[in-house]
């Protein structure tokens, strides 16, 4: 899979923290180190006077992140390249396990310096939090594995008596099996198909060891800084408390765990997404947990688009880019957060394409040795001698023909977003600012996003570039 990827490594320094970007891609075989022991100061409380609006507070998140130029000019040279490519970025932030305070961030909030787009509006981003495990079972990304799905859905019928919503328990069967489309379901929870008709963590381990690809989790919890704690049931329905470190050891001893783990909160906010980085660590390929309420018309979007996405090629991270940017129209599009151990993103291994041979005459082998030669795709000999090459060498042919091709697309890219942009303003000019439709807003804001992504991959290529009064606001 042809991919940038830019990993941002936070580690604690002194009284804050520092970041390494390390800056790797399908075209080498080497990584490039971007930035080394840049300084990063994460203010929580500013954070928190901006936690109910999202977009403050993904800017101050990603003025705190990128204050560092190092980092900035790291940013700017991954884009440039992604873009300049027509490849997709992958940002991926590598947390210590043990900073929880760095794992209650909200990064999904965060939006490109360079045009100040969400990050997690744009399909072409993967976003991803990434974690090292102490687990020394190997991940091997083996076939695509039969795909079958385990809900849990825990509904005490005491709730009441704690302050807690009872869980609308057939609407959510209902919404995850519309989700999963033709992927088999099994329930666990109050429900008439229910294979357990308790959500006991004995009953959740006994549904596991038929080996679920995914597990769905629903269901009250709490967080109070150390755990996270999950309210499952005991034999009789009534609540039972289960730490998130015995749940997170359950997956731990399973012969094999999960490759996603989706946990969805009710009403008890983010609570479940504190869970994320103990399930990854206790060996689950990917977690994807909601730190915030989901409303119903989020979750329809999201959900299918994820489950969709991902049975087609198992790639988590681009699945979850496109459930996210689903929800862009709405406020949510912050809420799925996922963390992986798998390095590339994927949950099992791509298919290799079969070799095909076109017609005409194809010579193989090195300079000076056996050359086979197929004359359209039957072999009917072999030559020994030489091979010559007339004209520039063969080493820069192609890299001068790439750049050359890279500059013409980013500069008609350039050219259309221009005229996009011209476009809506156009729009703008006979309506006025203040009756401007909310799409014409959107395409105005887009377009000056493509605009600043154009100019960057051709200023990374060495390309002049005129600045036009419309280009930015």
């Amino acid at each position: 899979m042809r991919i940038v990827d830019l990993q941002l490594t936070l580690r604690a320094s002194g009284a804050g923290y520092a970041a390494e970007a390390r800056l790797s891609h399908s075209g080498s075989q080497a990584d490039a180190v971007l930035a080394a022991d840049a300084p990063v100061a994460l203010d929580s409380s500013a954070l928190l006077l901006r936690v109910l609006d999202p977009a403050a507070y993904g800017r101050a998140l990603t003025d705190q992140l990128f204050a560092d130029p190092q980092l900035r000019a790291a940013w700017q040279r991954a884009r440039a390249l992604a873009d300049g490519a027509n490849l997709p970025l992958r940002l991926r932030l590598r947390l210590p396990a043990e900073a929880g305070a760095l794992h209650a961030l909200r990064w999904e909030t965060l939006r490109d310096p360079l045009t100040d787009v969400p990050l997690a509006c744009d399909a072409r981003l993967r976003l991803v939090r990434y974690l090292d495990s102490p687990d020394t079972r190997p991940i091997t990304l083996g076939p695509k594995p039969e795909l079958r799905a385990l809900l849990v859905i825990a509904n005490p019928r005491d709730l009441s008596a704690y302050g807690l919503a009872e869980i609308d328990v057939e609407g959510e069967v209902g919404r995850v099996r519309k989700a999963l489309g033709s992927i088999p379901l099994t329930v666990v929870g109050d429900h008439e198909d229910a294979v357990s008709r308790q959500a006991t963590l004995r009953a959740v381990q006994a549904a596991l060891r038929e080996g679920p690809a995914i597990l769905c989790l629903i269901c009250h919890g709490a967080h109070d800084g150390d755990d996270t704690t999950l309210w499952l049931e005991d034999d009789d329905g009534k609540t039972c408390r289960v730490s998130g470190e015995d749940f997170g050891q359950m997956l731990a001893q399973l012969d094999s765990p999960p490759l996603l783990v989706t946990l969805i909160a009710c009403d008890s906010g983010g609570a479940l997404a504190a869970l994320g980085p103990r399930l990854a660590l206790a060996g689950v390929g990917a977690v994807v947990a909601m730190q915030a309420k989901l409303s119903l018309g989020a979750a329809r979007a999201l959900l299918p688009a994820l489950f969709k996405e991902l049975a087609s090629d198992g790639a988590m991270d681009r699945a979850v880019s496109v459930g996210r940017a689903a929800l862009c129209d709405g406020g949510e599009w912050w809420v799925p957060a996922l963390w992986l151990r798998v390095r590339e993103g994927r949950l099992w291994a791509e298919d290799a394409p079969t070799p095909t041979v076109s017609a005409g005459i194809h010579v193989g082998g090195s300079v000076g040795t056996v050359q086979v030669v197929n004359v359209s795709g039957g072999q009917v000999g072999s030559i020994i001698g030489s091979q010559h090459n007339y004209g520039v060498p063969l080493a820069a042919a192609p890299a001068a023909s790439g750049r050359a091709e890279a500059i013409a697309a980013q500069r008609r890219r350039l050219e259309q977003h221009r005229a996009t942009l011209a476009h809506y303003l156009g729009q703008i000019a006979i309506t006025g600012s203040a009756n401007a439709r909310p799409e014409v807003t959107a395409g105005i804001r887009e377009a000056r996003a493509g605009i600043a992504r154009a100019k960057a991959a051709l200023a990374a290529l060495g390309e002049a570039i005129e600045d036009m009064p419309d280009d930015t606001p």
